[in-house]
């Protein structure tokens, strides 16, 4: 705790310079000493550390079981990779806890929480002898799922719709991941991601032509076009 006399305020967090000027604090051993006409700086970082401390040890837990894991697979039978699974699956909530604690918006969180699941539904079926559930059903069924929300969020936020058109955008090129798939013979059943990329074009192509200027001028304040 110290005393800024340029900002007159008296700064609860242990910091050596103001937040708000920049300016050395007082010694702390006389911040106890408080003029009447200083006013507190509430200690903001208290609440970040210990957040900060949660998310330290739920890390450490998940290297420690990495850890532990991988030596019982690795002893039992390591034909069947079965703790690489497990750490996936672990790693996953601990990425989206990561996204919040660093103040991720919404958008972000829903768009890269999903990319993230898609990717560890990938990962398991590939670890599991890849029957091609994920790339089939999921991926595209993933893609269709974020196009239902940005339309309910365009709804929702109707006053800034329009900043929605650049997640529009990732969408179309995730989706030609299962279409190149489609043509790479991996997809075996090509209509339902067909489809998912169809939907992808078809909502953004709705947004900028029912938008009008005000969605082709955030298309160049975006791209500088």
């Amino acid at each position: 705790m110290g005393n800024c006399k340029a900002c007159k305020i008296t700064i609860l967090d242990e910091m050596e310079y103001c937040p708000l000027c920049g300016n050395v604090v007082d010694d702390k051993k006389d911040a106890q000493r408080l003029p009447d006409h200083f006013n507190v700086y509430p200690n903001v970082l208290k609440k970040q550390r210990k957040i900060a401390g949660v998310v330290n040890l739920i890390t450490f837990l998940w290297v420690a079981t990495t850890i532990i894991c991988v030596f019982i697979n690795y002893q039992l039978d390591w034909n069947f990779k079965w703790s690489f699974i497990v750490v996936a699956s672990m790693l996953y909530p601990l990425w989206m806890l990561r996204m919040i604690v660093k103040g991720r918006g919404y958008l972000h969180r829903i768009f890269f929480g999903v990319i993230g699941a898609i990717l560890l539904v990938c990962f398991i079926d590939k670890m599991t002898g890849f029957h091609g559930w994920s790339v089939d059903y999921i991926l595209p069924g993933a893609l269709i799922l974020v196009d239902v929300v940005l339309i309910v969020l365009m709804f929702v936020n109707h006053r800034n719709w329009h900043s929605y058109m650049v997640f529009q955008l990732l969408t179309i090129v995730i989706g030609l991941i299962p279409v190149g798939l489609v043509e790479a013979g991996v997809v075996r059943h090509p209509l339902f991601s067909e489809c998912a990329f169809i939907a992808c074009v078809l909502v953004f192509l709705g947004t900028l032509i029912l938008g009008g200027t005000q969605a082709r001028l955030e298309l160049q304040r975006r791209f500088h076009i």
